[in-house]
């Protein structure tokens, strides 16, 4: 594996809630960037996700998404987008602002991730259903 900034490049995992609609869509959004197919997406409720949150309290499981490296670091919530934004080209300038603020990332994160039900009702069901297609296409199931 080669070395892309401070983060190795390699298969990374991300944790999303299958069961929300915003979480979905977000997962499908980033995947749609992967244009080097470096992130896997796995559902919280995949029995898999359990091994690699290990490390975490149970109870931060459903509360935010993770980004799990390929050497089983897990980054959560805030802390997890300039890994993410760090991956995907032309994030990077986003991902060092979002690090160099971590504070107010992870209020902006917070807020977002605790009206995701909310903001889910206004989204339209064609984008929910465009971001579980899409999914499904990457993890083989489309």
């Amino acid at each position: 594996m080669r070395a892309q900034g401070a983060y190795v490049v390699g298969e990374w995992t991300v944790i999303y809630d299958g069961a929300c609609g915003v979480c979905r869509w977000c997962m499908a959004l980033a995947l749609t960037v992967d244009r080097h197919q470096q992130l896997s997406p796995l559902a919280l409720q995949d029995p898999r996700a359990e091994r690699m949150l290990a490390v975490i309290p149970r109870e931060q499981w459903p509360t935010s998404w993770h980004v799990v490296s390929p050497a089983g670091r897990v980054y959560s919530a805030g802390a997890a987008i300039p890994v993410l934004c760090a991956l995907l080209p032309g994030f990077g300038p986003l991902g060092r602002l979002s690090g160099a603020a971590p504070n107010a990332t992870e209020r902006i994160y917070a807020g977002l991730a605790g009206n995701r039900h909310r903001i889910g009702s206004r989204l339209p069901r064609a984008w929910i259903s465009w971001a579980t297609r899409r999914l499904d296409e990457r993890v083989g199931r489309g």
